[in-house]
């Protein structure tokens, strides 16, 4: 009995995650961004990865909230934690953020971003896949094979 009743609390949370995030996109749609962002926010503090997504949108481009102009701590915090919940958009998201706002010779950071990179790419991300493209073409160690196998998976993507 008490399994079954934390199996029913644990639909009940995933099911108001997913309203509020509708209820957010809705909202933002009609240009209510705080009204979204507070949905985002609520949604994502119960670890629904499209709105931990969407609270990070809502950070980078200062919708309903203050712009995280140095894109550093909150936004990067939504990305991560969408990314590590196999958000394929907040992989790609935060692997930018990690090869673009942090040193290049912090080599776990950068494993860390190819991983996410390659995690986003093989879900369908045409960005990712063409980054990884021109990444592995033109990056320090180039591998040629790596790199046309990603661009050509852009190309067939669109």
């Amino acid at each position: 009995l008490e399994e079954a009743a934390f199996q029913l609390q644990q639909i009940f949370r995933i099911d108001i995650s997913i309203a509020l995030n509708i209820l957010g996109i809705e909202s933002m749609r009609a240009g209510h961004y705080s009204i979204a962002y507070t949905c985002f926010k609520l949604a994502a503090d119960r670890g629904y990865s499209k709105a931990q997504f969407n609270v990070g949108l809502c950070y980078e481009h200062g919708r309903g909230t203050k712009k995280d102009l140095e894109k550093v701590s909150v936004t990067s915090f939504y990305y991560y934690h969408a990314a590590s919940n196999c958000h394929p958009m907040a992989q790609y998201r935060y692997a930018r953020y990690l090869l673009c706002h942090r040193p290049e010779n912090e080599w776990d950071r950068h494993q860390k971003a190819v991983t996410f990179l390659e995690q986003a790419a093989m879900a369908g991300i045409t960005e990712a896949q063409a980054y990884l493209g021109v990444f592995y073409l033109r990056g320090l160690q180039p591998k040629e094979k790596r790199g046309l196998k990603y661009l050509l998976l852009a190309a067939k993507s669109g």
